[in-house]
């Protein structure tokens, strides 16, 4: 039995996407109890093709989109359309991805499915968004991360830094993705229609940072226009921006220096990240370490209230301090004094971590293609439904005659559309089974 018996119990998504954004968003769907198809085209997924483990099968592809089905189907030919046409109909969600313009060619764009079957919600992500000078612009997850300012953030003033252990943008948006696909489907309740989602990599990106993005107008606007005008004269003057980011540190990077307390180290054997994000933590911390800091006393941390020596002194004698004695002994010991606290992981390790398994954080599959595959499970659980799909990832074309057949199809008509490359099936290994 592959299906579960999650709120989303009866709802039909209809994926269209690629790469992680949309199929991120299936992926959370079904995790949900959603009946979720992946629709793809007859080389499937791009994703599907970088770095194969095997020919159609990517850890990439494997990874966003697993609980699903998959049928392929040639939307460029007409018999194509009109299959996928009568698939819409039973369909309560559609995702895609396509740059502006592309669904329109297609014929999958919002307007002509929404005719079809006004109760649609149809979920669209895109680089930039639909409008504005950048809607036509290719972009991916490092891009984006570019140009939000992500990356300059990380850099603190120096080489822009980017976040490659995941895709922060890319994830972001899925799940802004999922999420207004769920208040779409409450919004449908009560009114019988569905309607158009929209978000980008870059509206992404702009909306997850709650901390630089966010201005104190009277504050930071003076600030903010130094350093536009820092930057203005390093370019005419044909200098290095950068060079103007050192000479006017923003107020931001300024207090994540000055911050102490949220902070990795390295420690006698390896390295453990110290986050406490108020005082009564940071005094705790500091009885700990056996150090004095002033501003740790009373209810306010002014990162400030120390010159940039003292600062920097306090720094180096908190390091000198936990170098001396091992992570596991550093951590039993703010354990002991609620110090929010823990060692720095490799992800090697979480495979056979006791949280991990306490909380059926991950799953095995067994995969058509590759055999056996462990992955993280959903991180949700509801009283009121299960979560976790049951189902890998699926190889492409693994669930097209199964599809059909449920469009009313028969046999007959499923194998000639086969045979006329209007549809792709996928044929498992002599003895292998075919779901």
């Amino acid at each position: 039995m592959d299906d579960i018996r999650g709120v989303f119990e009866g709802i039909r998504v209809l994926d269209l996407s690629e790469y992680i954004a949309g199929p991120l968003a299936g992926e959370l769907l079904a995790d949900l109890g959603a009946d979720v198809i992946k629709v793809e085209p007859p080389l499937g997924d791009f994703w599907r093709h970088t770095a194969p483990v095997a020919p159609g099968e990517s850890r990439g592809f494997m990874g966003v989109n697993k609980g699903k089905r998959s049928i392929s189907i040639d939307l460029k030919r007409a018999e194509g359309r009109e299959l996928f046409a009568r698939l819409v109909k039973t369909a309560d969600i559609l995702l895609a991805n396509y740059r502006p313009g592309v669904a329109e060619r297609l014929g999958v764009d919002f307007a002509t499915l929404s005719a079809l079957n006004p109760r649609l919600i149809y979920c669209q992500n895109t680089a930039f968004g639909s409008a504005g000078p950048y809607r036509d612009r290719p972009g991916f997850d490092l891009v984006s991360q570019a140009m939000t300012g992500i990356m300059a953030f990380e850099g603190a003033g120096g080489l822009p830094h980017p976040i490659i252990t995941t895709s922060p943008t890319d994830l972001a948006a899925g799940m802004f993705l999922a999420y207004g696909a769920a208040a779409a489907l409450y919004h449908r309740e009560r009114t019988g229609r569905g309607q158009l989602i929209e978000t980008s990599l870059f509206a992404a990106g702009i909306a997850v940072q709650y901390r630089p993005m966010f201005s104190i107008e009277r504050l930071d606007r003076p600030q903010r226009e130094q350093l536009l005008g820092a930057m203005e004269r390093a370019r005419a003057e044909g200098r290095r921006v950068e060079e103007a980011l050192r000479e006017v540190p923003t107020r931001h990077e300024t207090g994540r220096r000055n911050n102490p307390y949220y902070k990795v180290y390295e420690t006698k054997d390896s390295y453990i990240a110290l986050a406490c994000l108020n005082n009564r933590l940071r005094r705790a911390a500091v009885r700990v370490l056996g150090v004095e800091d002033p501003r740790v006393e009373g209810d306010e941390f002014d990162t400030e209230a120390l010159s940039a020596e003292e600062n920097l002194v306090l720094n180096e004698l908190i390091a000198a301090t936990l170098s001396t004695r091992t992570t596991e002994e550093w951590v039993a010991a703010f354990d002991a004094a609620g110090v929010p606290c823990g060692p720095v992981r490799y992800t090697a390790e979480l495979f056979d971590d006791p949280q991990v398994a306490a909380m059926e954080l991950l799953r095995e599959f067994d995969h058509p293609v590759v055999g056996p595959v462990v992955m993280a499970n959903s991180p949700l659980r509801m009283s009121g439904g299960e979560t976790g799909t049951r189902r890998p990832s699926p190889a492409l074309g693994q669930h097209t005659r199964e599809v059909l057949g449920e469009l009313g199809l028969d046999a007959r008509e499923i194998e000639a559309l086969i045979a006329a490359g209007v549809v792709r099936a996928w044929e498992p290994p002599a003895g292998g089974r075919r779901d």
